[in-house]
């Protein structure tokens, strides 16, 4: 029985669901949607420009140098 009930308690609050948005529809004049605009046209991108070469870093001294 609490299954019934269950599935009965849900049959009514989508119900209720369903008269609310209906009742919220009828509010706004019946708009549904907007109508959707024409897609703009994709412009071709621009080729980056190119990269610098790194700057150069000094070695890195070995742990023996640096010692002396």
């Amino acid at each position: 029985m609490r299954v019934r009930n269950k599935e009965l308690r849900n049959k009514w609050h989508r119900k209720e669901q369903k008269i609310k948005e209906l009742i919220k529809e009828a509010k706004a004049g019946g708009k549904k949607e907007k109508p959707v605009k024409a897609e703009k046209p994709v412009a071709a991108k621009k080729p980056a420009a190119p990269k610098k070469p790194a700057a150069k870093k000094a070695p890195a001294k070995k742990a023996a140098e640096a010692g002396e």
